[in-house]
């Protein structure tokens, strides 16, 4: 399985331009996003990360009705296979901490095999999200492009993302509220780039200064 070559930078731009873009109702809806996941002790994380895939799909599509931050909720309709994806992915991280703590896992080795967790477990989220796929199968895919030797530079995009997201929590808690949002926008930009079979419906290509952004729920 081959997918199409992508240029980090560019894909980095055309997320920030679609963030930017959107600024309004992509910070809201991840802040509603955050607070629910709060409320349910995480129960609801995986499934309302997916709604955020799907609100900034919709956006790079130019979907003309135009998505709203409640929207999120339309990631429940993926709520069993975005919990089964988190539970696996908490499981495994719970046995690379175990070991690191017992000394059966050189510290270095087991944050390198958590980074690569992280990695697969984002692109996991976006196959649930647009291929609605299960969680296994989307586990499968990732694997089977990474065996495939053309997924380097999507992985590496991943972990970049990845750490744009939480480079809000590390600087100011309330930055995660921009971070998250735009690593949402890197990844569905990425995929479209990818496996996309249609152009985007906007210009990520232009410069000039965007409408005032809806913030309505």
């Amino acid at each position: 399985m081959t997918v199409r070559k992508i240029e980090i930078g560019a894909e980095v731009g055309k997320g920030w331009r679609l963030f930017k873009a959107n600024m309004g109702v992509l910070i809201l809806g991840g802040l509603l996003a955050t607070v629910v996941s709060v409320i349910t002790c995480g129960l609801l994380t995986g499934p309302l990360m997916v709604g955020m895939l799907l609100i900034a799909q919709r956006l790079l599509k130019g979907d003309p009705d135009k998505p709203q931050a409640g929207d999120v909720f339309k990631g429940l309709d993926s709520f069993m296979q975005a919990l089964l994806l988190m539970v696996i992915t908490a499981v495994v991280v719970a046995v690379l901490r175990l070991l690191m703590a017992m000394g059966g896992l050189p510290v270095l080795i087991g944050g390198l095999v958590d980074l690569v967790v992280s990695v697969v477990t984002l692109w996991a989220l976006v196959f649930i999200a647009y291929e609605k796929a299960t969680a296994i199968d989307a586990i499968k895919k990732v694997f089977v492009l990474i065996k495939s030797g053309s997924f380097t530079v999507p992985l590496l995009f991943a972990m970049i993302a990845g750490l744009i997201g939480g480079l809000g929590m590390i600087l100011c808690v309330v930055g995660i509220f921009f971070t998250m949002p735009l690593t949402y926008c890197l990844m569905a930009c990425c995929y479209d780039t990818l496996f996309g079979d249609e152009p985007e419906a906007i210009d990520l290509t232009s410069t000039q200064t965007p409408p005032p952004p809806d913030l309505r729920l």
